[in-house]
């Protein structure tokens, strides 16, 4: 743990924050007209653009006086400007790892688990596809008192042989990579969490993709899980 302006920081925060976003809860699945048991499983990756960020506008309301205006305006630039570094720091750590190796190792062996399938490396050979759509990753900067990673994916088991979807699912997954700070009346929290952004360092998010990588697989396959219980219990 290091200290930023007397602000103590974790490189990377233990406490993920996993949010489920479902493909809608009423969303039909048809996995229990299927018979997986000895049958074979096949993973597509489709990979994102480069990282994106994700920015909020300056909060300015009625309730604070010019010297806080200005204050909090410097501070919200101030962020911005910290974290289009920072996007430029985790898009060189992609270069570091790999994410679509771990993501499609670990949702691949745990899918073929749950389902009974056999993993395999050829798609042409399988008799059912496991498409998992990367959607957007990269730095969320919205809130003023803390800065995060973020990655939204979409998976869609599919039956190769007519392309038909069986079931399909939404989630994301966030890292907060900064400390949760409250500024005071001359230094507002942006400030600090600019300051604190600045020290994120390549290694640093490199440790982050590894990470969002291997939970965004298993929020991918508990959701499979959960789905396969209910159609084995009708």
């Amino acid at each position: 743990m290091r200290r930023i302006d007397g602000v103590p920081r974790l490189s990377i925060s233990l406490a993920l924050v996993l949010t489920f976003l479902s493909a809608g809860c009423g969303n039909k699945y048809y996995l229990n007209e299927y018979r997986f048991s000895q049958r074979t499983l096949a993973m597509v990756y489709i990979e994102p653009p480069a990282p994106r960020l994700l920015h909020g506008y300056y909060d300015l309301d009625n309730t604070v006086d010019a010297l806080q205006s200005v204050a909090r305006a410097a501070g919200g630039v101030a962020k911005e400007v910290s974290a289009r570094r920072a996007v430029a720091r985790l898009d060189s750590a992609t270069d570091l790892v790999d994410v679509q190796d771990l993501l499609a190792n670990a949702t691949l062996e745990r899918a073929s688990r749950y389902l009974g399938t056999r993993a395999v490396q050829s798609e042409e050979s399988a008799d059912f596809i496991l498409e998992v759509t990367m959607r957007s990753f990269g730095l969320d900067a919205r809130s003023n008192t803390a800065a995060y990673m973020y990655t939204s994916a979409e998976a869609v088991l599919l039956d190769r042989r007519t392309g038909r979807e069986i079931w399909s699912t939404r989630v994301r997954g966030s890292d907060r990579i900064t400390p949760r700070v409250w500024g005071t009346r001359h230094i507002p929290s942006s400030v600090i969490t600019a300051g604190t952004l600045s020290t994120v360092s390549v290694d640093d998010f490199a440790d982050g993709l590894d990470q969002l990588s291997t939970f965004t697989a298993r929020l991918i396959t508990d959701e499979l899980r959960e789905k396969l219980r209910d159609a084995r219990n009708r």
